[in-house]
């Protein structure tokens, strides 16, 4: 481990880094615009944010769910910000259609690694998407159909008053019509079927002298399962976020203000007419943000802020039941339930940093400081040192160099609704995150690059999917017990060609490792524990190669063809989420026949790799006033199966161990927009 960085240093000698335009902001992001984007095949029909899952960095947990595992992090470690507001849920029901109007994103900068000061409280990546600009001098309209959505976004400006109004929003209406038509076609009694998703966004900006006030409100809503009579299984969820913003010049520079509202909900329900039981997580924050950032000469410009957060976290449990003879219509109905506090927490942050520039030379130090308050179980306050520094060796070619230390609270696989805050009784992750990379500018419009990264893990804290280690009787042992450390790193490749010459291009490999030090226990062959040793195991979620390549083409006539191919090899079978759990032939010590038993931790295999295909056509023209694209999208166009789990049996008297048999998962798009 302390060998690494400097074998990860020597990897970068005459190697070239990251794509696009050789940037000179903080951290040094990749930048995208969604017209970019828009024509990549796999992002079911031009959701932009779903082309993190081809950037170099990042890697999937099942193919088709687009949550970003950033250099072996969690997915809900990685922070998406929109205009400034956090979005907790970026897909319905995690794995679905964004739950963003596509159209509403004009394009976003990703960091890999540490970002600039303004951003904190996350240990793995960083996506600030920007918004559609406002419309300030017609009326536009888009709206869109396709096999699952139907969309619309309309952008009003009112020149007299300075006001300019954006609505846009989507409706999965083929779930909610196939729920009408089974529920219709039933004839005997039985529960329902409910499918409902949608989504909202709005915002209204007004001029105010010099400056801007502008008030957005975005929301999602999830419904899906079964309810009425007869067994059942419900799970909803639901998001809504109300931002107030104002944007005014101040001395130098420009000063922001503003206040966020946001109620989240995640509740299930299930069970039969004898019994269910219902759980319910709900969420209600109110924060405040303040910042200041002026170009105080040609060579110096500065930023400054504050934050503050206030989030209230409950769980709703009750049960219900019938006891007595199935049948007897006398019997009493029981329900009891508790209303429990799950988190009364403040997040507080300030921070500071300067730009310097000099000839060809950047350097952005900077300072962020974050207190964390969950009465009475934890009062911690942390510094977190932040450094970028930028080299420019000639017009084409950049070195890049950043550093910072990172905390978090602990987090689950996915966000839910109260479970950052109240996983604060287990104490904080810290992690150091250093990365090195070029910027090279070549010829015929392209762009090439790589990065080296190293992260020393000085603690993590691994949660149980399945549970909620923070209502544990004595939460900080759960922490200790959790608690490890390890270390991450890894080399990061692309080569990007915009959109030029009716052709563009993006290729990326990923070389990554994600260790943390366990304890694993030793197994005899009849399965029986006999001791235990702390050995450094390789991540649930580590992929340690990833390659994606996009390609787009432009043909006459309006058409647009472009295929995305993917390869990852596998991740450990240790029995996260979907997986199964490595199994190795044992002995019975009753009947001394051979059985399945479950191999050390740090000897189970990996999953096999995964390779996808995807395609997408697109014919694009005009009608009267109406720019019309009607697309052909297809997620795994060639039908591979991904193996995420195996069955371990026996057959004829043999141990059996076969590939989970679930069909190949293809998505097809196919859907028309129109704009005004």
């Amino acid at each position: 481990m302390r060998q690494t960085p400097g074998v990860l240093l020597a990897l970068l000698v005459g190697s070239v880094s990251q794509a696009g335009e050789l940037s000179t902001s903080s951290g040094a992001p990749l930048t995208f615009e969604s017209s970019e984007l828009h024509d990549w095949a796999g992002t079911w029909g031009g959701e932009p944010l779903r082309a993190l899952m081809v950037l170099p960095g990042v890697s999937h947990i099942v193919s088709g769910a687009s949550l970003p595992v950033v250099r072996g992090s969690a997915p809900s470690s990685t922070g998406i910000y929109l205009d400034g507001v956090r979005v907790p849920q970026l897909y319905h029901l995690w794995v679905g259609p964004s739950a963003i109007s596509p159209e509403l994103v004009s394009g976003f900068d990703f960091h890999r690694g540490p970002p600039p000061a303004r951003f904190g409280r996350e240990l793995g990546g960083t996506v600030e998407a920007r918004l559609l600009e406002p419309s300030t001098d017609t009326v536009r309209a888009v709206g869109s159909i396709d096999l699952f959505n139907v969309g619309v976004l309309t952008q009003v400006p009112i020149a007299d008053t300075g006001t300019e109004l954006t609505l846009s929003g989507r409706f999965a209406y083929t779930p909610w019509i196939a729920a009408s038509v089974i529920n219709g076609l039933r004839d005997s009694p039985g529960p329902d079927l409910v499918l409902g998703l949608f989504d909202y966004q709005a915002r209204i900006t007004q001029s105010v002298g010099r400056g801007s006030l502008r008030l957005f409100a975005l929301g999602s809503s999830d419904d899906a399962g079964l309810r009425g009579t007869g067994t059942i299984v419900r799970l909803g969820t639901a998001f809504h976020r109300v931002d107030l913003r104002l944007t005014h010049p101040l001395g130098a520079g420009e000063a922001e203000a503003a206040v966020t509202y946001g109620h989240d909900t995640l509740g299930a329900n299930g069970g039969g007419d004898a019994s269910r039981v219902t759980v319910g997580l709900s969420e209600r924050t109110l924060g405040a943000r303040v910042a200041w950032r002026a170009s105080l000469s040609e060579r110096l410009a500065v930023e400054t802020g504050a934050d503050v957060e206030r989030r209230l976290a409950d769980i709703d449990q009750s049960t219900t039941f019938r006891p007595g003879e199935a049948g007897d219509p006398s019997r009493p109905t029981i329900t009891t339930g508790v209303l429990q506090s799950l988190a009364r927490a403040t997040f507080a942050g300030a921070y500071a940093q300067a730009t310097w520039t000099r000839d060809r030379w950047q350097l952005t130090p900077g300072v962020r400081v974050d207190g964390y308050l969950l009465a009475p179980a934890l009062s911690q306050m942390v510094v977190e040192p932040r450094l970028h520094a930028r080299a420019m060796l000639s017009e084409t070619v950049a070195l890049r160099l950043g550093a910072g230390l990172m905390h978090q609270p602990p987090a689950h696989l996915i966000d839910a609704p109260g479970v950052e805050a109240a996983a604060l009784r287990l104490g904080m992750q810290r992690a150091l995150q250093v990365e090195a990379g070029a910027d090279v500018r070549g010829p015929a419009g392209f762009t090439f690059g790589a990065d080296v990264f190293a992260l020393p893990l000085l603690r993590t804290v691994e949660l149980d999917v399945l549970s909620f280690d923070m209502l544990a009787d004595d939460p900080v042992e759960r922490g200790r017990t959790r608690t490890a450390e390890g270390y991450g790193y890894g080399v990061e490749l692309l080569a990007r060609r915009a959109i030029s010459d009716r052709w563009s291009l993006l290729a990326s490999y990923t070389f990554q490792r994600r260790t943390l030090r366990t304890t694993v226990e030793r197994r005899n062959d009849a399965g029986q524990v006999v001791g235990t040793e702390q050995v450094p195991l390789a991540s649930s979620l580590e992929q340690a190669h990833v390659f994606n390549t996009a390609v787009t083409v432009k043909l006459p006539w309006g058409l647009t063809v472009g295929t995305t191919l993917h390869y990852n090899t596998g991740m450990p079978e240790a029995g996260n989420l979907l997986f199964s759990y490595t199994q190795r032939e044992g002995v019975d010590p009753e009947k001394g026949t051979s059985r399945w038993i479950p191999e050390d931790r740090d000897r189970v295999t990996r999953l096999p790799g995964y390779f996808r295909v995807d395609g997408r056509v697109s014919k694009t023209g005009t009608l009267g006033p109406l720019a019309v694209e009607a697309w052909l999208d297809v997620f795994n166009v060639a039908l591979a199966k991904e193996t995420f789990r195996y069955s371990y049996g026996r057959e004829k008297g043999q141990l059996v161990r076969k590939p989970f048999g679930l069909p190949p998962v293809t998505l097809p798009s196919l859907g028309v927009r129109a704009r005004y």
